[in-house]
């Protein structure tokens, strides 16, 4: 029986590698948004932390370097915990679009696949007919062979 070739494999073969290359794409960024998420929450562990120290010092005696410090301390942290945050935009913008690219890589190899398929199905059809013509074929010819026998058998009366 004859082997199934498809023609476009090669395209096919390389539209499933873009596909991956996409969905590694796609995850290094999610991998850029869950360390900035940590760094952010970590973040807002430490301001915490510092505030309860800051309102531990505060009972009795009022240390004013110590609060100046806080203050200051807190800027920084603020000032850096918004960059993480303009930076978590943009890779959630980036997000979106590397999603993009997958979708539209998913949906160039599903319709190579599709086409495949089909393919495929008429090949076996036609596979299917060819077979079937084989055998009319055959019982013509042994159908043939005995009536031929069966005509010499009477010439041979």
């Amino acid at each position: 029986m004859a082997k199934f070739t498809f023609q476009l494999e090669s395209v096919l073969r390389h539209r499933r590698m873009v596909e991956e290359q996409r969905q590694r794409e796609l995850a290094m960024v999610l991998k850029e948004r869950a360390e900035l998420r940590e760094q952010l929450r970590q973040m807002q562990q430490t301001i915490s932390r510092s505030k309860r120290q800051l309102s531990d010092g505060l009972i009795g005696a009022v240390d004013v370097d110590r609060v100046a410090g806080f203050a200051r301390y807190s800027a920084q942290v603020t000032q850096r915990a918004r960059g993480y945050v303009l930076k978590l935009a943009s890779v959630e913008k980036r997000i979106e679009e590397a999603r993009g690219r997958l979708l539209e890589a998913k949906r160039a190899r599903r319709a190579l696949e599709l086409l495949r398929e089909r393919r495929y199905a008429q090949w076996k059809l036609e596979q299917g007919r060819r077979e079937a013509a084989a055998l009319d074929e055959l019982a013509v010819q042994r159908h043939a062979r005995r009536e031929g026998s069966g005509a010499q058998a009477e010439v041979g009366r």
